[in-house]
């Protein structure tokens, strides 16, 4: 049985840190609860783990720590320098060359 999840197309992922057997990610995208209300200061953010499995969180920066509120009502803290800049997005960023 194959299980998919739709994640949110428009969240730009402005950061990614492998962690245990997953790969956290960080995203601009607004956090909203499961009532769809959307908490403030909160963003969006997830993880995949090696068989494809997604967990969905939210997070707040203070500081340089993120602090991520997990299912089940775990918790953890990260510096910010654990997570770098996905690949794609730099791809994405390069400006297109101008010929003449």
């Amino acid at each position: 049985m194959l299980i998919g999840i739709v994640l949110p197309l428009q969240a730009a992922i402005i950061g990614q840190m492998p962690s245990f057997s997953e790969v956290l990610y960080i995203t601009a995208e607004p956090c909203t609860s499961e009532s769809g209300r959307v908490e403030p200061n909160w963003y969006f953010s997830y993880s995949v783990n090696a068989v494809g499995t997604v967990t969905r969180s939210c997070y707040v920066r203070y500081n340089d720590q993120i602090w991520i509120k997990g299912p089940y009502g775990s918790e953890s803290t990260f510096p910010m320098s654990y997570f770098t800049k996905p690949a794609e997005a730099g791809k994405a960023d390069a400006s297109p060359e101008v010929k003449q």
